[in-house]
């Protein structure tokens, strides 16, 4: 097992945080200005330091939100990774969970979500909110550090979910690895489909799909 230590950004790391963000998610990375800006909102990022390099990372806020009322849900993700934290601390929206490509395949994503579920019940949080991607819609762009390759049936149950507003079975939903990985290490639920969510995220089409984890089951 990697030797990891995690902990809460500081300051003087921000720089390491651009280049972890750069690594992990190319032109869809946030940039230092992104990233003080969400502190300054009360945001929490914890990182796993290897070494003295930031690994990857979970980025979060405490909200006062119900994920299920669908019609106060950020439509985007700007909105969505730009709430500024609230009280009581209903449900934790985690906008980032990010591995830089050397790390991946190792347990530091599921390490990482573990430090959520903790954080989640310190706080006295009901859930945990991912927008999670779904890279398989489109397959990886050249310029993005993904190596998941188009799946059409997938792309079809995206498409017809949006067109119907009919949810797809799980079955269906989780043919996409990333959505795969979210339904069996958090056996989470999935709420609903944001179109347009991230358009600049051509991998997804822009989509997300919405999920919660009830830390009171």
């Amino acid at each position: 097992m990697i030797a990891v230590a995690f902990r809460q950004l500081a300051e003087d790391m921000i720089p390491e945080m651009v280049a972890m963000e750069t690594a992990t998610w190319g032109p869809l990375g946030a940039s230092e200005e992104a990233i003080r800006r969400r502190l300054s909102l009360g945001h929490t990022m914890i990182v796993a330091m290897v070494e003295n390099a930031i690994a990857g990372a979970i980025c979060f806020v405490e909200t006062c939100q119900d994920p299920r009322e669908t019609e106060k849900f950020p439509r985007t993700f700007a909105a969505y990774s730009s709430l500024a934290r609230s009280e009581p601390a209903r449900s934790l929206y985690v906008y980032n969970l990010g591995i830089r490509p050397e790390f991946r395949g190792t347990d530091m994503a599921r390490r990482l979500l573990s430090q959520l579920i903790d954080r989640g019940r310190r706080v006295g949080a009901r859930w945990l909110v991912g927008d999670g991607r779904c890279p398989s819609y489109a397959g990886a762009q050249d310029d993005f550090p993904d190596k998941v390759r188009t799946d059409p049936a997938f792309r079809q149950t995206i498409d017809d979910w949006h067109r119907t507003g009919v949810m797809p079975s799980v079955k269906s939903i989780t043919k996409d690895p990333l959505l795969r990985f979210y339904r069996r290490v958090l056996g989470c639920e999935f709420l609903h489909l944001a179109p347009g969510f991230l358009p600049e995220d051509l991998s997804s089409g822009g989509f997300r799909v919405i999920f919660a984890v009830d830390l009171d089951r």
